[in-house]
């Protein structure tokens, strides 16, 4: 756990242990083997190892357009590769999960829809990252999926299903509130729709006290409950981060000072340059707002760095025009950033 600017504590849901992650195959992280094989280049206190990427993966569309879904790779691995493969790929995954860990990550969000077409693949490599999570000890696992059988799997080979946190619930999605109830378990509350994604912040504020009237009703605890009023990029919609704070500060006026407020704060930067800039004035204006959690890598938004950026900066000012629609399209945003006004700021 982490501090704001005013000491609060932040609860981070460390998010990049998902399987559609992707690196560069011209970055650093990967290298060329002896005998023509790519592999993902990683450290560990022993030292230098390889996660050889496999063939399937090597056939792919993201790898010919140069991306290797990392995660994917280490998850097929263990699933289906040889046991000097697997060991590699489990090393791995425990190597990204400790860098979250010292990074200060309270759960370590899990997300394995892509590693697969069918549920069963997926059922599968969710019990495993569970185990290999769990096994690490300290931080617990966030079961992240959009099909709930996968969440279940998950919470079935958990070792420990109290100290989870189920992402997520929703008014069309009250399986897995009934999960978290049984599990006494954390549990991410959507202010998704029955009809999909809210259209503003209305929608949000009210499909937030819905669902959790719902989880109230189903004797999940106030203080277990982290309510997510949703975050869409500003590169589709200008309003989207206006809207966003304007919920979470609605939200914290209505249901009062237990419940917890996260998100998927860097959904916001989707598609735009200086991402790192631009979440991390999102992460502040959040908290501001109300929010005291963020599904977030605590990694890239190092949040000693996000609380210690000066709001008077022009980068600052330029990043929150941007993101609350005062910069729509983010056109003086960009121009600064391609004029080389942005580089250095912290």
């Amino acid at each position: 756990m982490r501090t704001t600017r005013s000491g609060a504590p932040f609860t981070i849901i460390g998010e990049n242990i998902h399987a559609t992650r992707t690196v560069l195959r011209s970055g650093r992280h990967v290298a060329a083997l002896p005998g023509g094989r790519d592999a993902i280049r990683f450290e560990t206190p022993e030292g230098e190892r390889y996660l050889t990427i496999p063939d399937a993966l090597r056939e792919s569309g993201d790898f010919a357009a140069g991306r290797v879904k990392h995660i994917q790779a280490a998850l097929m691995a263990i699933l289906r590769g040889s046991e000097s493969d697997a060991s590699d790929a489990r090393a791995y995954i425990e190597t990204l999960a400790r860098r979250q860990v010292a990074a200060g990550a309270d759960w370590i969000d899990l997300n394995v829809d892509e590693v697969a077409q069918d549920t069963s693949t997926q059922q599968a490599a969710m019990r495993l990252l569970v185990q290999i999570i769990e096994a690490l000890g300290p931080v617990p696992p966030s079961l992240d999926s959009s099909d709930a059988s996968v969440i279940l799997a998950g919470l079935e080979a958990s070792a420990d299903s109290w100290r989870l946190l189920l992402n997520s619930a929703s008014v069309e999605r009250l399986d897995v509130l009934e999960m978290a109830a049984s599990a006494r378990c954390a549990v991410v509350a959507s202010a998704a729709g029955e009809s999909g994604l809210p259209s503003g912040v209305e929608d949000r504020l009210a499909n937030a006290q819905r669902i959790v009237e719902l989880a109230h009703a189903r004797g999940v605890a106030v203080e277990t409950m982290y309510v997510d009023p949703l975050v869409l990029p500003v590169a589709v919609d200008p309003e989207a981060g206006a809207q966003f704070l304007e919920a979470v500060s609605r939200i914290r006026a209505a249901l009062g000072p237990r419940i917890h407020i996260t998100g998927g704060l860097s959904n916001v930067s989707f598609g735009l340059p200086d991402r790192r800039l631009l979440n991390d004035v999102f992460i502040d204006l959040a908290v501001e707002a109300g929010a005291d959690s963020g599904i977030v890598d605590p990694v890239g938004s190092d949040l000693a760095r996000v609380f210690g950026r000066a709001r008077s900066s022009r980068p600052y000012k330029l990043a929150t025009d941007m993101l609350t629609g005062a910069d729509p399209y983010g056109m003086e945003f960009i121009s600064a950033f391609r004029a080389g006004e942005l580089a250095g700021e912290a």
